[in-house]
């Protein structure tokens, strides 16, 4: 299918997918890193740090070397703005994510390019309009009203919160996305292959063989593909409001409903996407609140003067400062470490010639902590999204939790729902303290988090 650019050239899709990475980094600031695993070790470990120590010796544009994967590193928010909205149609998300995301989320929404995306976005809109997410408002602080008071069971005590949180939103994305009610081996199953699946996403060895990381992870989207696959006849003909229902009556540019397949591996997509990066962003709100009580003092109090038991879907701009503490958290520890996409012709960014078909990484956390454009941005300052101070906005790209551009997450409002519906009557029914051993390390991989799961002692308001 040829597809006309912005530049009035033409893109073949059958022809740019096809292509080899290149592998010729000559004339690309940067080196090639330790013998046989180049940059690995300290990339995967940190990406950020990666990007801070080599930003000044090489500048915005920078080659990295990693077992499986050389790639172009891209910092800065002009870089950001450029491959985002990519004006000239030079950035393929599929290309980016080809190499180790395709193998178990293929077909989906990243994995698109062009109108191949406007086309597979349309399955997921409906389920995102504003009546919808109202619904989704009410069934998800229903589902938190009955986890919380499960806790209580834990007052007084020591848990990783991590663990707690993780499992919670599984279970609202088995009841939102999914339909799936009742919590029992049918619903432990589903979660356990959902999580094999994007354990698999890290798998070292590329081959599989029983037992191993990519066998468990293949094996969970089997399961999954299954699983929905089996559900789509049921929920087309059904009048049910979650998410997998919407998808399944969705219709195409011409009327046609989507494929099993394409609803299937959609669902896969979303429930990794919304559950990963809600997890983490709650995990580093708590792990930020634990470590400044006058801001958790201040949410409290926000939360109280509301007079509220839960957040409705009209709530949500009433706890402005709930808001602020959100998009702090996303620029001190972004939910989503790197952003991968692959050049399809030869571009120039920031006076380097990058060849077609080079892998090209963002680190959203390096953009972020810019001293150009933040104020010490090692501290955690949630005012700095005041109305007053607006740090946020003297570069349109140097604050992108979201990404931006065609590829910008289609779920981020509702997202930022579940955030807010979740911290919002956790902050009204509970205080914690953190009780770390040691200050922990933070693991950027597959899932930011704290790596001793933030364990905190769980109190009673």
């Amino acid at each position: 299918m040829a597809i006309p650019t912005a530049m009035n050239t033409v893109t073949n899709y059958d022809d740019y997918v096809h292509q080899p990475n290149n592998e010729d980094f000559s004339g690309i600031p940067g080196d090639k890193g330790l013998p046989l695993v180049g940059h690995s070790l300290s990339f995967y470990k940190d990406p950020f740090e990666w990007a801070r120590e080599n930003y000044p010796k090489y500048g915005p544009v920078i080659q990295v070397h990693l077992l499986g994967s050389n790639a172009v590193v891209l910092l800065g928010p002009d870089l950001m703005e450029r491959m985002y909205l990519d004006p000239g149609r030079d950035f393929s998300s599929r290309m980016g994510f080809m190499d180790r995301v395709a193998v178990f989320f293929g077909n989906s929404l990243i994995m698109e390019d062009f109108e191949h995306h406007r086309h597979q976005r349309r399955i997921l809109q409906t389920a995102f309009k504003n009546e919808s997410l109202k619904h989704y408002t009410n069934e998800i602080n229903r589902i938190y009203d009955r986890a919380l008071k499960e806790w209580e069971a834990d007052v007084n005590t020591t848990i990783p919160f991590f663990m707690h949180i993780k499992e919670l939103l599984l279970e609202v994305a088995a009841e939102i996305f999914i339909g799936e009610t009742e919590r029992g081996e049918r619903v432990q199953k589903l979660n356990k292959a959902f999580m094999d699946c994007v354990n698999g996403t890290m798998y070292m060895v590329p081959f599989r063989f029983p037992g191993n990381t990519l066998d468990k992870g293949l094996k969970g989207r089997e399961y999954l593909t299954k699983f929905f696959r089996a559900l789509v006849p049921t929920k087309r003909a059904g009048n049910g409001l979650d998410m997998l229902s919407h998808f399944c009556r969705e219709k195409d540019e011409e009327g046609n409903l989507f494929s099993d397949e394409e609803i299937a591996s959609q669902t896969i997509f979303l429930l990794f996407a919304a559950h990963d990066t809600t997890t983490a962003a709650i995990t580093h709100t708590i792990y930020y609140l634990a470590r400044n009580p006058e801001v958790k003092e201040k949410l409290y109090q926000e939360c109280k003067a509301l007079g509220k038991d839960s957040l409705g879907y009209e709530d949500l701009d009433a706890v402005p400062y709930m808001q602020q503490i959100f998009f702090e958290t996303q620029r001190m520890r972004s939910s989503t470490p790197i952003i991968p996409r692959r050049t399809i012709r030869d571009v120039e960014l920031a006076g380097v010639k990058i060849p077609a078909h080079t892998m090209v990484f963002s680190v959203p956390r390096f953009t972020h902590h810019m001293e150009a454009y933040w104020k010490d941005p090692f501290k955690f300052d949630p005012d700095r999204f005041s109305p007053e101070r607006n740090e946020h906005k003297k570069h349109s790209f140097q604050f992108h939790p979201f990404g931006g551009g065609a590829h910008k997450c289609i779920g981020m409002h509702f997202s930022q729902m579940e955030y807010k519906c979740f911290l919002y009557k956790f902050m009204l029914k509970y205080d914690f303290e953190a009780r770390h051993k040691k200050e922990p390390f933070m693991q950027s991989l597959p899932l930011p988090k704290p790596a001793d799961n933030m364990p905190i002692l769980l109190k009673r308001r």
